[in-house]
Parts: structure tokens; sequence; C-alpha cells
């Protein structure tokens, strides 16, 4: 079965359009803003969703997210991805409330205090289309076995079109560290599961 032409022409509004929305937001437009709102929030909530499965915690970071953003749009800062930009900076927010949740203190990398848990959302498309529901669970068992960047590192690099550069950002590290994680992980998959390794890379790469 084809790949739905609505996710894909989804993708490519995003990153066509967002660059320059970002620029007009930075200018004061209302309407720039209301338009990456809309591209970006199921995205962002789903991100979050894979940190925590505190909604009332996700959506209170995204309103506060978006409140600062439109509030200091006039020293935004210039971005080249604006999908890294907004994640990195509702992945900040997320922990924060976590740590402080917790009372536990901002130290060595809080970061990687946090779980992270891949699922398989309703708009996963090409997750339903190449496998049965038995064959789905297995999937996602054996994705969830890898270590919390591994896991991280995949979506991000695969599902949500990330460079490793950007990746790396988001999970401070350096680049080369970034492809040896997810080639360690494909390899974990690939003696877990053999073919729905392949049939995943063949799936999520675009």
């Amino acid at each position: 079965m084809a790949t739905s032409p609505h996710k894909k022409a989804s993708r490519k509004s995003a990153s066509t359009e967002d660059v320059e929305l970002w620029f007009f937001l930075k200018m004061g437009s209302a309407q720039a803003f209301t338009r990456l709102y809309n591209l970006y929030f199921e995205d962002l909530c789903r991100y979050g969703n894979r940190i925590t499965n505190d909604k009332e915690l996700i959506e209170d970071c995204l309103q506060d997210l978006f409140v600062e953003i439109w509030k200091g749009r006039g020293n935004l800062p210039t971005v080249h991805t604006v999908r890294y930009y907004l994640y990195k900076r509702l992945k900040r927010k997320i922990i924060k409330k976590l740590v402080d949740r917790r009372k536990l203190p901002m130290v060595n990398n809080m970061l990687e205090e946090y779980n992270f848990t891949i699922v398989f959302s309703k708009e996963s498309e090409l997750i339903s289309q190449q496998f049965c529901e038995d064959q789905q669970g297995e999937l996602l068992n054996a994705l969830n076995s890898l270590t919390r960047r591994q896991k991280e590192a995949i979506t991000l690099r695969f599902y949500d079109g990330l460079t490793n550069q950007e990746v790396a950002g988001l999970l401070s590290m350096d680049t080369k560290s970034v492809r040896n994680l997810i080639y360690r992980a494909m390899l974990t998959l690939r003696k877990e599961m053999l073919k729905f390794a392949l049939l995943l890379c063949a799936v999520l790469i675009f």
C-alpha cells in the first residue's frame, strides 16, 4: 500500500514553509504564528509524550512555550530548522518540570533521568500499513528494548527527519557519537528480529 499522500504533503509543507513563517513571526505576524502553531502542535505533543505520559504537564509546557515565543517574537533567533528549535525548547521545559516535581537538582545533566517511550500513534500510517497488529507489537517491544538514547536517536532521525547534527544537539552528544549510537541500535534490532529491522529502515527513512 502506498504511503499516505497527506503525510508526505504535511512533511513537505513543514520543511518548505516553516523558515519563511519564522521570519514573518519575528516581524510580528500573528498569522505566521498561528500557522506555525497549527503546523507543529501535534508533532510537539507526540514528542512530549515520548518523554512523559503526563499529558497535563505536556500541555502546560506547550502553552508556556508558545506564549513565550509570541511575547518574545522580536528577539527570536534566526533558525535553520524550526522543528529542531521547538523540540529543544520543549524538551528543556518538560525536563525542568519533571525535575522540579521530583525535587531533584539539575546537576550532571539530569536529562539522563527521564524515560523515553516509542509509541505507534494513529498517525503512524507507515507502520500500520506495513505490519499487522501482532507484528506491530513485536516491533514496538524490540524498539523499546533499546537504550533510552538509542530510542530517542532513532525516532528523531528517522521519524522526525532531523539531521544527525540536530539529534546530537538534542541529546547533548557529538555527531559522530550519534552515528555510532544509531548504528549500534540497528545492529541490536537486527539481532532481535532481522526482518522487522530491515522493514523498519525501509519504512522510516525518507
